[in-house]
């Protein structure tokens, strides 16, 4: 008879995985892909190398279980968002700024995601992510065409122009001033005009070749 892990040893595999995956993932927000290394995940995970193989048999295993991680959870805010019922335009706006906003929160670790040369797996990873986020923004401009918001040649391209306008516009200077070890840049003004480039290739049905629909401003910072 095969043996069979009870509920307890599964859920203690569970747990050591997550701790490798979230080790991974603080590695990589340190120091980029090569910053990933089997000892040090496992020196950070409070585990033995030889449980990281146990769990990932190769690096490009853990690093694409890592890539999955990080992406799925930023992908899930973004549909969330696009699941929303508000009106096309709001609901562009705040998937806009959330994806910039946290992009901006960890600046490295965005640009590793995102444009930092890795291994072919982890690539093909980032390709399909990439293209499940510009199915989210092609769901808001097709609602947003539907509902007389937007006038589009074709919603699916511009969908991939707008993901490759945030993301092309972000990165280079987050990991820039990632390298400088400076403070935290004014994210603000950066997000603000990345989002009102996205909107100006967005006419309202009836608009002239100039016009595009206003970008309501987002929510401002208190002074201390």
């Amino acid at each position: 008879m095969a043996y069979q892990r009870t509920p307890y040893v599964e859920s203690k595999r569970a747990e050591a995985r997550e701790r490798l995956v979230m080790a991974a993932l603080s590695l990589l927000a340190q120091g980029g892909w090569r910053h990933v290394q089997m000892s040090a995940v496992a020196e950070a995970a409070g585990l033995s190398t030889g449980a990281v193989y146990l769990h990932f048999p190769s690096k490009t295993q853990l690093l694409a279980q890592a890539y999955r991680a990080q992406a799925g959870a930023e992908l899930r805010v973004v549909t969330e968002i696009a699941d929303q019922t508000a009106p096309a335009a709001e609901r562009l706006a705040a998937a806009v700024r959330a994806f910039a906003q946290r992009a901006m929160s960890n600046r490295r670790l965005a640009y590793a995601m995102v444009l930092e040369p890795t291994e072919a797996e982890i690539e093909e990873e980032r390709l399909h992510f990439h293209q499940q986020f510009i199915e989210q923004f092609r769901r808001i401009l097709q609602s947003g065409q539907d509902a007389g918001e937007f006038e589009l040649a074709d919603p699916q391209v511009a969908a991939a122009c707008i993901f490759g306008a945030i993301t092309e516009s972000l990165m280079g200077p987050l990991v820039l001033a990632a390298r400088a070890g400076g403070s935290d840049p004014d994210a603000r003004p950066l997000i603000e005009n990345v989002l009102a480039f996205c909107f100006h290739g967005l006419r309202s049905p009836g608009a002239t070749r100039d016009e595009a629909p206003r970008v309501a401003p987002g929510p401002r910072r208190r002074r201390k």
